[in-house]
């Protein structure tokens, strides 16, 4: 693929890429920052950017979801900053991958590449990294808005036949999304704006719900991302009754509230 060639253009292997190491492929922003309609205000905004490179094929594949950006250096950071995004869609033959990025009240170096992108920056992109899901009859994928770009890349690459459930806490109806799905896999999206206070913590009880329905199945998959305080005390439990059937990882740490802290911002 020839691509335009806007100075700051280079191939992988270089040993001049954005990371210093030549082993990122350097991509370039193709598009503006486009957010969900009816996301910001209190609520995460859900946003993407396509970006363009070359010998993208590695990074097609359902085995590793996740690849780390690596942002070049801007007036709020003094050097390059590493974070781990969710490749939404890729489509090697065109030369071009989707990022969706999580922007909250105080977005990190992440969220502020993507908000502030113009057609034609550049950031260094490595991997893949990030386990997906692992074949199974049955799946059960849960998390919150960090997580959705991962479920819906797994959802749309399950085989037909699968069976199973999705979890997703979101902060309304309006941050919902649209994405395939298999018909054996029911989607119940909890609305966190929505919530009367003696019902905070649905997520967590529907969760919990799902995984003693699924605790005795060996044909079952466990898929789980989220917060550090909902996600880490589903570890050790899973690691007892799913073992190499089940994931279960921190995207971010709350601090006080919501939209403080990502650790993909």
């Amino acid at each position: 693929m020839t691509a335009p060639d806007h100075g700051f253009r280079m191939r992988r292997g270089s040993p001049h890429t954005i990371a210093g190491d030549g082993d990122p492929v350097d991509v370039l922003v193709i598009t503006p920052f486009a957010v969900t309609a009816g996301a910001g205000g209190r609520r995460p905004a859900l946003g993407v950017l396509r970006l363009e490179g070359e010998a993208l094929e590695r990074f097609d594949t359902t085995a590793n979801l996740h690849v780390r950006l690596h942002l070049p250096a801007s007036p709020a950071t003094a050097a390059v900053v590493t974070r781990y995004y969710t490749i939404r869609h890729i489509d090697t033959a065109a030369g071009w991958v989707d990022i969706d990025f999580v922007l909250h009240e105080a977005p990190g170096p992440g969220g502020d590449f993507a908000r502030l992108a113009k057609v034609g920056d550049i950031c260094g992109m490595s991997g893949p990294c990030g386990l997906g899901a692992k074949p199974a009859p049955f799946y059960l994928l849960a998390g919150d808005e960090t997580a959705l770009p991962a479920i819906a890349r797994i959802a749309e690459t399950l085989p037909v036949q699968a069976r199973g459930k999705i979890i997703l806490e979101i902060g309304g109806r309006e941050d919902q999304i649209d994405f395939r799905h298999p018909a054996g896999i029911a989607v119940s999206w909890l609305y966190r704006g929505e919530t009367a206070v003696e019902e905070q913590g649905l997520f967590t009880k529907n969760l919990a719900q799902a995984l003693a329905e699924v605790e005795s199945r060996r044909d079952s998959f466990v898929w789980i991302a989220g917060e550090y305080s909902a996600v880490m005390p589903l570890r050790t439990p899973l690691k007892r009754s799913h073992a190499k059937r089940s994931l279960c990882v921190p995207y971010w740490r709350a601090e006080g509230r919501f939209s403080q802290t990502s650790s993909v911002s």
